[in-house]
């Protein structure tokens, strides 16, 4: 399953879209942004940083990594209120990584990407 890939049909954008953990994998390294382990592969999931429920879309630019674990608990939690209660536990929060994704979104051409990303880039500064 090394070559998961996602397809997505959006109207009024391309009509396929690929994203396939390796390239993330490529792109960030093979650790879990969240909690900083370093799972199996399989055991690795696309994130999206603004979540879909918040209008966040499957972009590269709007993708990290993490385990299944912290994807499925972080829900659709902002950025920085996640980073707050795993930093209060101890986790190893890979916060660069998470910046270096907001400062993606804040260039991004679709606009609630953009707009989320500077409202989280300014929240995860106080946080």
């Amino acid at each position: 399953m090394l070559d998961r890939v996602l397809d997505l049909t959006v109207p009024g954008y391309a009509s396929h879209v690929s994203l396939q953990v390796e390239t993330l994998i490529e792109r960030d390294g093979a650790a879990c942004v969240w909690c900083g382990r370093e799972p199996w592969r399989r055991d690795l999931t696309r994130e999206h940083v603004v979540p879909r429920s918040r209008g966040g879309h499957m972009t590269a630019e709007n993708a990290v990594l993490a385990c299944r674990t912290c994807n499925k608990r972080r829900g659709s939690r902002p950025v920085d209120a996640y980073v707050r209660e795993l930093s209060r536990e101890g986790a190893d929060v890979n916060v660069p990584a998470l910046r270096a994704a907001l400062g993606r979104l804040a260039r991004s051409s679709r606009r609630t990407h953009r707009d989320a990303a500077l409202r989280q880039l300014r929240r995860l500064d106080s946080a």
